[in-house]
């Protein structure tokens, strides 16, 4: 008989998927690096991009256009290759201080 083991949730804070609307998914990182939000939580966002996200930069994350965009500060803390057909990156955005999660999933 197999032993019995305990999944330990390491996160601290709860995720939220991206808005439905793809809209509420897409976003740009300076310096114009189109990405997907794939969740976020109020310290941090998981994006995907076609373009290799580099761990250890300072950047800005921008949703939405015109009068609604919103602007959040980070830094990439990690990346990896999520898919090779086509190539996908899968990185990590720490954000500088706490956000509105509904605001960046579209909710608010």
């Amino acid at each position: 008989m197999a032993p019995v083991t305990t999944v330990i949730e390491r996160r601290r804070e709860v995720r939220h998927a991206a808005g439905p609307e793809p809209r509420h998914r897409r976003a740009l990182l300076r310096p114009g690096v189109p990405v997907t939000l794939v969740n976020v939580s109020t310290r941090a966002a998981l994006l995907e991009s076609c373009i290799r996200l580099r761990p250890g930069v300072h950047t800005e994350m921008q949703l939405g256009s015109g009068h609604s965009r919103i602007c959040v500060r980070g830094t990439l803390d990690r990346c990896h290759v999520a898919a090779l057909q086509p190539l996908t990156y899968r990185g990590v955005l720490l954000f500088e201080s706490a956000v509105d999660v509904d605001r960046l999933v579209g909710k608010g």
